[in-house]
Order: C-alpha cells, then sequence, then structure tokens
C-alpha cells in the first residue's frame, strides 16, 4: 500500500467524522473563494503547475500522470511508466517545461518529457540520476531557473535506510555532496537561491522547515551559504509551497484529533502565520500547488481525493496580507 493511501483512509475517517450533517465546504465567506477545479476522474495526491501555468499534472492513485489545463479541463491520461509508488513528490517539471519522472520501476533512471500544445508526449530521454538504486525516492524537484535536481531519496546505512538530499545535473554529476537529513519533501524558492525541506517529526507528526541557501562555485558545484530553521508545526510527509514572492511557504498543519489546516508561514524568520482553511468548514485539505500568477492555490480534498481552486489572490486581500 502506498505511503499516501494510508493517510488517505486515515484523512477520510476524520473528514467523515468532522464534517458528518455538513452538506457542502465553504471558507464562510461572503464570496465563495474555494471552488472545484477539476471533475473527480480519479483520486489525486501530488499535483504541479508547469512553469508556465499552462498545464497542472496530478498524480493519480492508479499511477497515471492526469494533465489539466489551466481552468480545470481534462487534456490527456499519461501512462508514462512513472515510478509513482513511494513519495508525494514523483513528477516534476524542468525549467524548458518538460516533464519527468523515475522510469522502469527501479530509479536511478529519470525520463524526461516533452510535450506538445496538446499535451501528447513528443519525445522522451532519459538520463541518470546519481543516488543508490533500488533505493526509495521521496521527492524529486527540479530548480526553476537551472537544470538542477534535487531529490530526497533513501541511502543504506548499515541496517538503516535514513532519507539524503542529492543534487545533480542533466549529466547525472553531483553538485553538492549527498547530506544525510530527516525531511521527506522539498520545495525550492522561486528565484532559485533556497531549498525548503520539511522536517519528521515522528512524535507529534508536525514538524519544523529547514531553509538551504545556496550559490553556485566557480567550478559549478554549489555550496550552502547559510542555514535556517522556521518553526512551522507543518505535518511531515506532505509538500510546502513557495508563493510566487518567496514571501511565504503554505504548509498543512495536519491532526487526526481535532481541526487541521492550511496555513502561510513567512520566510523571514519572523514566525508569522496566517490560517488559510479549516476542516472544520471546508474539510481536510492537503497538497497545496500555488499557481505561477499568484491567484490559485489548487489543493487536494482528503475525502474524495478531488482537485479544489482556492482564490488564494482574494483570500489574503480580505486579510489585509501582502501577497
Amino acid at each position: 500500500m502506498r505511503r499516501s493511501d494510508i493517510r488517505s483512509i486515515a484523512s477520510l475517517f476524520l473528514a467523515l467524522v468532522i464534517c458528518a450533517g455538513c452538506s457542502t465546504f465553504s471558507l464562510g465567506r461572503s464570496s465563495e473563494p474555494l471552488t472545484d477545479f477539476a471533475s473527480a476522474t480519479s483520486r489525486f495526491d501530488g499535483h504541479s503547475w508547469s512553469p508556465d501555468g499552462h498545464w497542472l499534472a496530478a498524480e493519480s492513485a492508479d499511477d497515471f500522470i492526469t494533465l489539466f489545463s489551466a481552468d480545470g479541463q481534462l487534456v490527456n491520461t499519461l501512462s508514462l511508466g512513472c515510478y509513482l509508488g513511494s513519495g508525494l513528490e514523483d513528477i516534476a517539471w524542468l525549467p524548458d517545461g518538460r516533464l519527468s519522472c523515475f522510469v522502469d520501476k527501479a530509479p536511478p533512471q529519470l525520463g524526461l518529457f516533452t510535450l506538445d500544445q496538446a499535451g501528447k508526449v513528443t519525445k522522451k530521454t532519459t538520463i541518470p540520476v546519481p543516488i543508490n538504486p533500488h533505493m526509495v525516492v521521496l521527492a524529486i524537484q527540479w530548480n526553476p531557473y537551472t537544470p538542477w535536481l534535487a531529490t530526497i531519496a533513501n541511502s543504506q546505512v548499515g541496517n538503516i535506510h535514513i532519507p539524503t538530499l542529492y543534487i545533480s545535473d542533466l549529466a547525472g554529476h553531483l553538485l553538492f555532496a549527498p547530506m544525510l537529513l530527516d525531511a521527506d519533501t522539498l520545495d525550492w524558492s522561486h528565484d532559485g537561491k533556497t531549498l525548503a525541506l520539511v522536517q519528521i517529526n515522528r512524535d507529534t507528526g508536525n514538524g519544523n522547515i529547514e531553509l538551504l541557501h545556496f550559490q553556485q562555485t566557480p567550478a559549478g558545484t554549489l555550496t550552502v551559504t547559510n542555514t535556517q530553521q522556521l518553526v512551522a508545526g507543518t505535518a511531515s510527509g506532505e509538500n510546502v509551497e513557495w508563493s510566487p514572492s518567496d514571501r511565504w511557504l503554505v504548509c498543512h498543519h495536519g491532526t487526526y484529533e481535532s481541526e487541521d489546516y492550511l496555513f502561510l508561514l513567512a520566510t523571514d524568520g519572523s514566525g508569522k502565520q496566517v490560517k488559510l482553511t479549516s476542516s472544520t468548514t471546508d474539510g481536510q485539505l492537503g497538497f497545496p500547488s500555488w499557481s505561477p500568477d499568484g491567484k490559485r492555490l489548487i489543493v487536494t480534498r482528503a475525502s474524495d481525493g478531488a482537485l479544489l481552486s482556492l482564490d488564494i489572490a482574494a483570500v489574503l486581500k480580505e486579510k489585509g496580507v501582502q501577497p
């Protein structure tokens, strides 16, 4: 069973308990910022916008990638032989608009797929990724400006598997010495200089965020110039997402005992948080993906795996928050 399937079962139970007697979800405002994005053709886990905002690619529970247009229309269902069984960030867009995923059911071969205007694959190439074969991959993401691939994959230390960060280029060369860490999701900032890592808290299920600030050396490798800890209380095992301005990270505070919610966390270290949703009124929402134009946040509803669209621009305006 996929790790995300286990969470989905528990999430469904919570949603049913919290929303017993509720017929609809709303944010309790005069205008309705939370709407359906796409028809529930499947149960979706992670999803990601293309760099130009033209496509939204969503991972389905049946190991397909569903491609939607920016207005939520179903464009294509892609069966690419992708390895989608381990993490929540198993697909990633390159800066040039190609889609990538690990193929052949076992890393470290990464498939790069060129799509035409109809969302059909016109070309496929593969590149090596310098991680240990047959290790579980937890997350992948390309830097938005430079083809640097950040990967979190297990490495074996003795008899223990430990999450490890790798950063490599298109030729399969390591740009950064592998770093052992206790994190399982990541996200590059939009300026391409900072990587956010969600730390695992095995006691509470909610962890903090570590920011790694990178600089490229004259030799072309990467070095960490600064690290920063953000006290977040965000759900382990789920992604965080930078706002287009890089001022905020959208996070998920998850719990199976009481209200959980999506919230914004300031990236300046001030600790400021802005609550966006509530499971008591909106249902349990997760896996946020911020549109490149900054106007929408696509989220997954735990009860049925449907994709919803949150008018994040309207919410921030109402709360008087600078995007």
